[in-house]
């Protein structure tokens, strides 16, 4: 078994589907699943067809289409039967030709009998003949024409890169994923149903910058900051009060969204909404307020800390 067929196996094992099962849930012929895991891909359709049925027993088997597509084989050879070119034809014997007028007396003799046998009146009912299965149509495909602004953007389909815009592919029909990415925009992303050609354009949201650092006035370089500060803390949020130089980089836990990054000098307080995640590179110099109640310092000087404050 190649390495497709065996994850694809180990995958449906796993989640105690019969293969079957499998197949009627995906409305395709159990012959075309068996072929897939046992990699006779030579019983297969058409490359095309036959990598979108694979696609989408990986999406049941919650399984990356993309490495099985990778590892599908870009052609199946053709086996071609041997050949003789040196070889003439022969020329059959006198006893070859009588026994071939015996053979041919038996056969009809043998055709004969078999014609009896065939025209004697029956009671016995026929037995039906099963009719064989018929094979699924292909998936239905549409076109899918896609704009954005600016131009330029990636746009991906279940996961797969489709290009960038503007652009116009054919894909197959049914519920698909859209996502839409630029470098300084924030992610578009949405499910389609396609059930017949589309043509869709987007413009996307620009990233808004993150708030510069609110300077505070500088301790005294003879005397250490005191302990509770004399500046007004707010009640709410985060506040991160830097009682000497240190690299800061903060970010929305919710979004991702960087919130600011820089090196800001002692005597400055950052203040935030919650949730955030703050790593700061000089741990011991940061001060940290939560909802107005003093937290410590964030960790030792020197030392590197990540942190997550809010839920």
């Amino acid at each position: 078994m190649c390495e497709l067929g065996k994850r694809l196996k180990e995958a449906r094992e796993a989640k105690g589907l019969e293969i079957s099962q499998a197949a009627e849930f995906l409305k395709v012929r159990r012959a075309v699943l068996e072929a897939l895991e046992d990699c006779r891909f030579d019983e297969l359709p058409e490359p095309p067809l036959a990598r979108g049925y694979l696609r989408r027993y990986a999406q049941l088997l919650g399984l990356d289409p993309a490495p099985l597509l990778a590892l599908y084989p870009a052609g199946v050879p053709q086996t071609v039967g041997p050949t003789n070119p040196t070889a003439g034809p022969k020329t059959p014997s006198l006893l070859g030709f009588g026994w071939l007028l015996i053979l041919l007396l038996v056969l009809l003799l043998l055709g004969w009998w078999g014609y009896r046998a065939l025209n004697r009146p029956s009671t016995v009912a026929p037995t039906p003949t099963p009719s064989a299965p018929v094979a699924p149509p292909p998936p239905q495909q549409v076109s899918l024409r896609i704009t954005t602004q600016p131009q330029g953007a990636r746009v991906y389909l279940d996961g797969f890169l489709l290009g960038q815009a503007p652009l116009e592919a054919r894909v197959e029909a049914g519920e698909r994923t859209l996502r839409i990415e630029a470098p300084g925009y924030q992610k578009y992303e949405q499910v389609l149903s396609l059930q017949s050609n589309r043509n869709l354009s987007f413009v996307l949201t620009p990233i808004p910058p993150a708030p510069p650092p609110t300077p505070t006035a500088p301790s005294s370089p003879e005397t250490p900051p005191p302990a509770s500060p004399a500046s007004p803390t707010p009640s709410t949020g985060l506040v991160l009060r830097l009682e000497g130089t240190s690299w800061i980089r903060v970010t929305d836990a919710r979004t991702g969204r960087q919130l600011y990054e820089g090196t800001v000098p002692g005597g400055t307080q950052l203040s935030y909404p919650l949730p955030v995640v703050v790593r700061a590179g000089n741990a011991g110099v940061v001060r940290v307020f939560v909802n107005g109640q003093d937290q410590g310092r964030m960790g030792n000087v020197g030392q590197v800390v990540t942190q997550r404050f809010g839920q």
